[in-house]
């Protein structure tokens, strides 16, 4: 349900009506008996349920849906328990210890609180309650010292298990990626559970490197190599250049570059060797980024003149000016001047960028 409905809110405040010894409720024109056990759970699918303010105070929400924080922790704990079992069990013991000696705290005041409301006569005559006061208090400063080393050994274990926090906060930011494919075609959903077995399946890989930020690295590369197999087969063909470019977008957001947009002059004059069908398009490119534009060197034909007639021209940029562009700026340009070759651009850039050959995938 989307909404709280009006006639549940007597049976939600509790506007019970005494007759003899039952209870009873009216919800609508019917009055119910009332059980002391019943309790009354509302589902619903909208993440932001709009709730009335004459019934927020008689409902409790509970939010289930997955969130990053939650995801990062819970990928966290599941990292410690196969890469660092040692430290998620020392963890828990000092957790332990540290609530029994907060226990014992308590006790020893409560204790200390009841003699001196207990005593009788002159409280600095009383020589057991004064042994008893002291032997209070050293015990008290003992567990007190005891405290302060467990928070202690705690924040040198936390620091150990923040090691891995790199690794859950990617694996985290890979789920949300591919959630996101829902809203391209419905059939594109992919469960949470199915993710973390392939979270414990990316774990199990073999541990050959030598320090923690290495195997790390090789964790989180196994685990990018998985989750985009995983999807990638669940994807209907032409889909999957589409991915592909969205998980490296939101894997990789330093490699776009965002657009600046500026007034267009579609009137600008061209090199020859570009089609003038694509000058409209180059117009949009060179106002978007002048400065990229102004780079290219384009009015220089003997430049670019293999590029401009090679078939596969995306291999065939001039090393000078593929030195000082990005990948992804590649990219632009093929798209401006070249746009039939722009899949194999797009299937290059990817591939380039997560670090893999999905050239399979791709081809036609």
């Amino acid at each position: 349900m989307d909404r709280v409905e009006p006639v549940l809110y007597p049976l939600l405040r509790r506007d019970l009506i005494a007759q003899g010894p039952r209870y009873v409720v009216q919800i609508g024109d019917k009055v119910v008996d009332y059980n002391e056990d019943f309790r009354l759970f509302l589902a619903t699918r909208n993440p932001a349920p709009f709730i009335p303010p004459d019934a927020i105070s008689v409902v409790t929400e509970v939010n289930f849906t997955t969130t990053r924080a939650g995801l990062r922790g819970q990928l966290l704990a599941l990292t410690i328990q196969q890469e660092k079992p040692e430290l998620e069990t020392e963890k828990t013991k000092l957790l332990q210890q540290e609530e029994d000696k907060k226990i014992q705290l308590a006790l020893l005041e409560e204790s200390l609180l009841e003699t001196l409301a207990t005593a009788q006569g002159n409280i600095l005559e009383n020589r057991e309650l004064i042994d008893s006061l002291n032997q209070t208090k050293a015990s008290s400063a003992l567990i007190q010292e005891s405290l302060v080393e467990s928070h202690r050994l705690q924040t040198s274990l936390d620091q150990e298990r923040d090691a891995y926090l790199p690794l859950a906060e990617s694996a985290s930011k890979m789920y949300f990626v591919i959630t996101d494919l829902s809203k391209i075609n419905n059939m594109y959903r992919f469960s949470l559970a199915a993710f973390l077995r392939l979270f414990q399946r990316a774990l199990q890989a073999k541990k050959e490197a030598e320090n923690t930020e290495a195997r790390i690295a090789a964790l989180e590369a196994n685990l990018k190599n998985m989750v985009y197999d995983y999807v990638c087969r669940s994807l209907f063909k032409a889909d999957q250049l589409m991915f592909a470019m969205h998980f490296v977008k939101g894997m990789h957001p330093e490699l776009f570059q965002q657009n600046v947009s500026t007034s267009i002059d579609l009137k600008s004059e061209f090199p020859s060797w570009i089609d003038q069908e694509r000058h409209g398009a180059l117009a949009i490119f060179k106002a978007t980024f002048p400065a990229l534009y102004q780079s290219l060197c384009l009015s220089d034909s003997e430049l670019w003149l293999s590029f401009s007639q090679s078939s596969h021209c995306e291999q065939e940029i001039p090393s000078t000016i593929a030195k000082k562009i990005t990948p992804f700026q590649q990219v632009l340009l093929i798209q401006a001047i070249r746009p039939d070759r722009l899949q194999s651009a797009m299937a290059a850039f990817a591939s380039q960028a997560l670090g893999k050959c999905m050239h399979v995938c791709f081809s036609t």
